[in-house]
């Protein structure tokens, strides 16, 4: 039971960290900050003056259920992941950030790392990596 309680704590910690990104027009450095949700991640980033604050969600998931008849009455559940996310992150002077990013892992733990591209609504576009 000591072991049950331990993992069901180790879930429910949310996981966070930093990703690296960089303007491509100018090699301006910009961090990103992400917290993993069990659904989705929560991603904040400072440009300049502003600070930008969005979700990320899986792009291309999905979940399935069925009821079967056969020996006896079945539901069938099944999901299916990809390790592509997309984000938009709102700035609190009007601009925002509009992302793709590919995670590693592709059960979608931000952790593992990755590669992404936001747009800012100006133009400029940040590489990021994790």
């Amino acid at each position: 039971m000591r072991y049950l309680s331990i993992l069901s704590l180790t879930i429910l910690t949310a996981c966070s960290g930093t990703m690296t990104g960089q303007v491509r027009e100018t090699g301006e450095k910009v961090q990103f900050n992400y917290e993993q949700g069990m659904d989705h991640d929560i991603y904040t980033a400072k440009i300049g003056n502003e600070t930008f604050k969005g979700k990320a969600i899986m792009d291309g998931s999905s979940s399935t259920y069925a009821n079967a008849w056969g020996e006896g009455f079945t539901n069938i559940f099944g999901t299916t992941s990809t390790n592509k996310f997309i984000a938009v992150l709102l700035g609190d002077q009007g601009h925002s950030l509009n992302c793709q990013m590919r995670y590693a892992d592709s059960s979608g733990f931000t952790a593992s790392g990755g590669i992404g591209i936001c747009k800012h609504s100006d133009g400029r576009v940040i590489d990021i990596v994790w």
